[in-house]
């Protein structure tokens, strides 16, 4: 461990820490010392989460101490003047020294309070992650995960049900009966220091509790009261729903929200609900099946099978029943009269709107209370552990869900500001839903009296727009600071002025990583010179397909291992598939990568990434391509670290469907507040804009995921190359993006970037060796060294030998035979050249040893390597700018001119067969003789007949004469098809 002071702080971190990791170790600990939010844009792989961690214990473990010191001082100089204080405040004050030291003191009698810890992610998975971080430092605090009772509860009769709801009630019914034996054990081993003393992710929870037979759910409720730190997904804490079950006590609380670029989503969703027919339909079979049990108890009250349950004695009414359920059929009537437009798109009203349709029905404020009394008494009817009793569809508890959302809990003196707040966050939205069942219920019913009955079903939704409405209800809590982070905030601006809450501390970082392990281009045509641009209007067209298609074959030939392909949606994945698939580009890819398609379906993601890591590691197979959707589940959380991923290919740029009801809505009310909120705004095309890049940017974080880690980003979408694309990248990649005017140079950059990272294999290696990997990241991502691809290409080393002043001292000695063989060359395009390769003919000797080699042998006899050109020629490669400056240089030199014409030919060499290339020799020598274009093209279309070769054959124009160069380029592209 490596002991840092940071502003006073001493801070034990596992190694020595880059100046970016100090840098963001500084900001959090300011947030923590004067209280102040933040928000922390730092990459993945930088050790985000190290720092984190470290930071806030240090501080807090500095803080506890600074309080023992003053209350013990204190203390001392009230036990010298006994006089002056009472023994009541001396008991306190002794009371909350021995309370602090545990960091479990949050009574109101305390005089101090020791802030717990509250850290959020996106994920459990991504918490379990973090936990394990916090397993490698040297801090043991007290800590707790919290977790659902799906997730956590061990009853086997509870946790075979399906669905998370159903395992609710049956729980809450269990534990009120107290005939759970695994809740029941939580208070006998609470104290057990297996669970209060070790640090415990939820699956280490869980297997500790079913081996104690202690439920995990309710002793992770039990471990929270005395936390250090309490772990839980942020909708727990956004939720105000979630926040009041799990008891969470915020004030003076550290809130640290993990992974956040989804948290403006989460506050407006938590805000925000949708009810359709179907549920106010459900809702009243429930209440139907109510009245119907109370009806049979009345009836036969010494009936066993309701006693032995207690349904005789719930405080049900049948009266209360009947008048909900009247209220709900009202309901029903209420949103089946509203007119709507025939186009489908629904109407929209003010956020107020949603008070007057609950007048309707005599729900206000004054009497919201009755109806929430009788909907909870439904509700608490069905925790019961009666199967008549327990609700089928529990859309009674979302009614109430719902109205709490709506009037909130408060008093009356609430309801103005809950009017105000409405009118100014909202939006209602109607619109009709044929794909639900119609109602039923109503038309069957004797009871109703709707006076027509509904042809189709309604969605009343109820859309939060500004997630500040969640974030300054979080604030209020008085919460000692707010910290935001993540790897893809930018731009920063924007999320502050959507949350409309002061965040004093802010910070963008570097990457720890080097230049030469990052490459980033933009991609405008495939290898045809088709346009790659996955727009609407562009993205079902045959052309862009294929060309998509062929530019991937090419990158799956170059990029070794694993590579991810990330699409917009998983419309446009499906369709380039079924497009691929048909037109055997599908086996091309198959030919150089296994394929794995991200599943919709839950259950079988982690099968799918099981078989790509296998694929991964198999020594048969050249890697593994995985195909993913942006914001999908690969894109937003999965590590692919090393050769798990060492490319990623963005498709096309992700935008919100722009017909969405909700999205059109979102984009109008950030335009109607321009300038109207305390901070900067932002107007409804930035936002939309801002969706996109927010995407993209997290994807692209999928791979580089460590100090030593590297890997390409290529944005295979013409719409890249605009400034405000790239402007909207992350800060410490902008710098690197390259916009290449060729598919040729893309190619050849990917190669000698890929050349020069394998050769850092080694230091790699031994450096990561060092870092210890998470168990959970051990279990799923398991890396093998990387492996070097094949490839025989060192431009950079022949354009030295070349450029006499690019030549280091070693090769002072390596020169051309003598100045009369300079003067006999004359050859200087592609034809003469190849003459100059055969290997019957001596050619200029670029070495003094008796060991004779040529680069003309070197690229056209298979028998000979650049390995056996490197033992003879003693070459060190010069910078790779220096290498593409040389090659594109124009220059009349034609030792330079014929450098072209050998490296071209080692190019084309790589790419073709053996019979391929021999092909080749005699069509140009045909063509040297007769300078018949129409046979030399039709030959070229056989030799490459593959389409994704069209830019290789393309550059043969530059050896073509003057004259014929435009005929060639013209009659070749119609050849190809491009």
């Amino acid at each position: 461990m490596v002991l840092v002071d940071i502003r006073g702080i001493e801070v034990d971190f596992p190694f020595n820490p880059y100046p970016c990791q100090l840098d963001y170790m500084t900001s959090v600990i300011e947030c923590l010392q004067e209280g102040k939010n933040g928000i922390l844009e730092s990459p993945t792989g930088t050790g985000k989460t190290l720092c984190l961690l470290c930071a806030c214990l240090a501080w807090r473990q500095a803080y506890l101490a600074q309080i023992q010191l003053n209350q013990r001082m204190q203390l001392q100089e009230f036990q010298q003047n006994p006089s002056t204080e009472s023994q009541e405040l001396k008991d306190d004050l002794q009371y909350d020294i021995s309370q602090a030291a545990f960091g479990s003191n949050f009574s109101d009698r305390t005089v101090f309070q020791v802030p717990k810890i509250i850290y959020t992610s996106r994920t459990h998975s991504q918490l379990s992650q973090v936990v394990n971080e916090l397993k490698h430092t040297i801090y043991k605090p007290k800590i707790c995960i919290l977790g659902s009772r799906e997730q956590m509860c061990i009853h086997p009769e509870v946790a075979k049900l399906e669905s998370n709801t159903a395992k609710i009630h049956a729980c809450r019914a269990k534990v009120n009966a107290r005939i759970c034996h695994f809740c029941n054990n939580v208070e006998i081993k609470k104290d057990d220091p297996s669970f209060s003393d070790n640090i415990l992710d939820i699956e280490e929870l869980i297997e500790l509790g079913g081996k104690h037979k202690v439920c995990p759910y309710y002793m992770a409720r039990e471990l929270k009261s005395k936390a250090d730190i309490v772990f839980m997904p942020y909708n727990y804490l956004i939720d105000f729903k979630s926040r009041q079950a799990n008891n969470i006590d915020m004030k003076n609380a550290i809130v640290i929200c993990d992974e956040a670029h989804n948290l403006e989503k989460i506050c407006e969703d938590s805000a925000s609900f949708d009810l359709s027919s179907a549920d106010i339909a459900n809702c009243i079979e429930e209440v139907d099946n109510f009245i119907n049990i109370l009806q049979r108890i009345k009836s036969n009250p010494n009936n066993d099978e309701y006693d032995s349950t207690g349904a005789a004695d719930t405080d049900l009414d049948v009266e209360d029943l009947a008048t909900l359920k009247a209220l709900l059929l009202k309901f029903e009537e209420i949103l089946g009269d509203i007119d709507l437009p025939s186009s489908g798109s629904g109407i929209t009203k003010p956020g107020s709107y949603i008070y007057e349709i609950f007048k309707q029905l005599n729900i206000t404020f004054e009497t919201k209370h009755l109806f929430m009394q009788v909907l909870d008494k439904c509700i608490t009817a069905t925790m019961s552990d009666s199967r008549s009793l327990r609700a089928k569809h529990f859309g009674l508890e979302k009614i109430l869900d719902i109205l709490t959302l709506i009037f909130g809990t408060n008093n009356l003196d609430m309801a103005s500001t809950s009017c105000l707040n409405s009118k100014k966050y909202y939006k209602v939205h109607i619109r009709s839903d044929n794909n639900l069942r119609k109602w039923q219920t109503a038309r069957s019913d004797p009871w109703t009296t709707a006076k027509k009955v509904a042809r189709e079903g309604r969605v009343l939704s109820y859309w939060c727009f500004s997630p500040s409405y969640s974030m300054k209800e979080l604030v209020d809590q008085e919460v000692r600071a707010v910290i935001l982070t993540s790897g893809t905030l930018s731009p920063i601006e924007s999320l502050v002025a959507e949350f409309q809450v002061s965040f004093p501390v802010q910070l963008q970082n570097p990457h720890v990583i080097d230049k030469n392990q990052i490459w980033i281009g933009t991609v405008s045509k495939g290898p045809c010179g088709t346009a790659l641009n996955s727009s609407y209007r562009n993205r079902s067209s045959v052309e862009y397909l294929s060309s998509l298609g062929n530019t991937i074959v090419n990158f799956a030939r170059i990029i070794p291992d694993g590579l991810l392909i990330f699409f917009p949606s998983y419309p446009v994945m499906n369709s380039c598939i079924e497009h691929w698939q048909s037109s055997g580009i599908w086996d091309r890819i198959c030919h150089y990568k296994s394929l794995h398609i991200e599943p919709q379906q839950k259950a079988e993601f982690a099968r799918v990434m099981d078989e790509y890591y296998s694929s991964i590691r198999d020594k048969n197979c050249n890697g593994a391509m995985f195909l993913g959707v942006c914001r999908g589940k690969v894109s937003e959380g999965v590590d692919f670290a090393d050769i798990n991923g060492r490319a990623v290919i963005i498709t096309g740029l992700p935008f919100p469907p722009s017909k969405e009801a909700k999205v059109m809505l979102k984009m109008q009310y950030l335009d109607e507040n321009i300038g109207f909120g305390e901070y900067k705004s932002i107007c409804g095309r930035d936002w939309y804009r801002q969706q996109a890049s927010r995407a993209v940017n997290q994807a692209i974080g999928r791979v580089i995921r460590h100090r030593n880690d590297y890997g390409a980003i290529i944005l295979c979408d013409e719409r890249f190359n605009h400034k405000d694309s790239i402007s909207q990248l992350p800060k410490w990649l902008k710098c690197y993006v390259q916009a290449c005017t060729s598919f040729g140079l893309i190619q050849k950059g990917l190669k000698d970037f890929f050349s020069l990272a394998g050769n850092l294999g080694g230091e790699v290696s031994s450096e990561k060796a060092a870092l210890k990997l998470s168990s959970a990241q051990m279990g799923k991502n398991v890396s093998r060294p990387f492996k070097k691809p094949a490839s025989n290409e060192k431009n950079a080393k022949d354009v030295v030998m070349h450029v006499a002043s690019l030549k280091p001292p070693g090769l002072a000695k390596v020169q051309v035979s003598s100045a009369k063989t300079l003067e006999s060359r004359k050859q200087v395009n592609l034809l003469e050249s190849l003459d100059k390769c055969d290997e019957n003919k001596p050619a200029n000797v670029i070495s003094e040893r008796d060991d004779k080699v040529t680069l003309s042998s070197t690229i056209l006899n298979e028998n000979i390597t650049m390995s056996d050109v490197e033992a003879k020629i003693n070459v060190v490669p010069v910078v790779k700018k220096t290498h593409k400056i040389i090659l594109h240089k124009k220059n009349t030199n034609t030792g330079n001119r014929e450098n072209l014409a050998v490296t071209y030919l080692r190019k084309v060499r790589e790419c073709l067969s053996g019979d391929s290339f021999t092909k080749l020799k005699a069509l140009l020598a045909t063509f040297k003789k007769d300078r018949n274009l129409e046979v030399l093209i039709n030959g070229l279309s056989t030799v490459f007949d593959d389409p994704s070769m069209y830019d290789l054959a393309a550059e043969f124009v530059r050896f073509i004469p003057d004259h014929l160069k435009r005929n060639f380029e013209t009659t070749l592209k119609e050849k190809f098809n491009c």
